[in-house]
């Protein structure tokens, strides 16, 4: 009997008859090879069906211009959310107990961890989840990353979200929601342009009505159709088109690992950005470690990890750090690969985030993971456990 492969509907062929073997069995062959086309129409029809169930769930979506390495994480980022939606009483109580440690190693620290928590079931759900988890900061999105339109936000969003504050008592300056990673803030396309700045609009006002103060976000690429520094400008443009249609939300260019065509891949970069933003109190930079590190700049050892520091001081300048993400590396040091791992399972190695503890500069900065899944409690907790109280 033939093989069917449901992935892709490929059929293995059927073993090869004698022609004694062939005769007699002609009909029922027949018959099976109507059986295997009748199961492969089927398996295409589902497939159509559940393909246009999906492009009607996700209108407008449009696959990122920069290369993020958050693009890779998107399945197991919905098999998070899946598993918040579908939490039992005990998995949540289970949940709440290793938070609770989390937070007791936290005490006496002056360091804020945290990691992208989700917020299935509505934007306050992220609170408390990251108060659960034993968050002292976090990053979430304001709206679904992976589309253009969306609807106003509800009133009674705002009303849970302030609710949520008031229970938990979370600092609000302690939050860093990260941007759609469909907008190009330097896009050389004129309509993609637009549409970029719009929705840093419209998510930054979110975040505004939420009380946060600060909104993360990817430079920008040149898509391969301008000059970088043309590129640059335009990103602080944008910068400058969203500062006017806001109040007082800081925007904060993310480091990035120096891949393709995407800006930020040196301090040097941001700088430049920095310098042609006309408010400087509404812009600020977030370091990602696994970025930099395949960008270049090494922190495996305590004099490396001082050098590059003392970099950023002086090109960029600490009043410009509003943020850090909290990332191994798969890549090796200027690799230029965008890919995270596990702290201290990476190419950068444990001690670079021993130095990062100990660091008084980054005395109440808040510290993102965005390691892979299943080991943000755990981590946290190693990372508190480096920090010389």
């Amino acid at each position: 009997m033939k093989k069917v492969t449901f992935g892709d509907d490929v059929m293995s062929p059927a073993p090869r008859k004698t022609k004694q073997e062939a005769t007699p069995v002609k009909k029922k062959a027949k018959g099976k090879k109507r059986v295997q086309q009748h199961i492969q129409m089927t398996l295409k029809k589902m497939r159509e069906e559940q393909e246009a169930e999906e492009a009607e769930e996700n209108e407008n979506v449009e696959k990122p211009e920069c290369n993020c390495r958050e693009e890779a994480d998107e399945p197991a980022k919905k098999k998070r959310k899946k598993a918040a939606e579908g939490e039992s009483e005990a998995q949540k109580k289970s949940r709440e107990t290793i938070g609770a440690k989390v937070l007791e190693a936290s005490q006496g620290s002056s360091k804020m961890l945290g990691f992208h928590v989700s917020a299935a079931g509505g934007l306050e759900q992220a609170i408390y989840n990251a108060r659960a988890e034993g968050c002292r900061s976090f990053a979430m999105f304001v709206r679904n990353q992976r589309t253009w339109n969306h609807k106003p936000m509800e009133e009674s969003v705002v009303e849970n979200w302030w609710k949520a504050v008031r229970e938990t008592e979370f600092p609000l300056g302690q939050i860093v929601p990260h941007g759609s990673y469909l907008m190009n803030a330097g896009s050389p396309e004129e309509e993609k342009l637009e549409k970029s700045r719009n929705a840093m609009v419209d998510e930054c006002q979110r975040a505004e009505k939420l009380g946060i103060t600060m909104y993360n976000f990817h430079p920008g690429s040149t898509v391969g159709k301008c000059e970088r520094e043309k590129c640059m400008d335009t990103i602080a443009e944008t910068i400058d088109y969203v500062v006017e249609r806001t109040e007082k939300i800081v925007l904060v260019l993310e480091t990035m690992a120096g891949q393709g065509n995407s800006i930020g891949g040196t301090f040097e970069e941001l700088k430049y950005v920095i310098d042609r933003v006309k408010n400087k109190s509404r812009v600020g930079v977030c370091i990602d470690t696994c970025h930099i590190f395949a960008a270049g700049y090494d922190i495996r050892s305590e004099k490396a990890y001082e050098e590059v520091m003392s970099k950023f001081e002086a090109i960029i300048g600490w009043n410009y750090l509003k943020a850090m993400h909290i990332n191994d590396s798969k890549g090796d040091l200027r690799s230029n690969l965008d890919r995270h791992e596990h702290i201290g399972q990476g190419k950068i190695g444990k001690d670079a985030f021993g130095f990062l503890m100990n660091d008084e500069r980054l005395k109440g900065i808040p510290m993102i993971l965005e390691t892979p899944e299943g080991k943000y409690p755990e981590e946290m907790m190693m990372m508190y456990k480096m920090e010389k109280k």
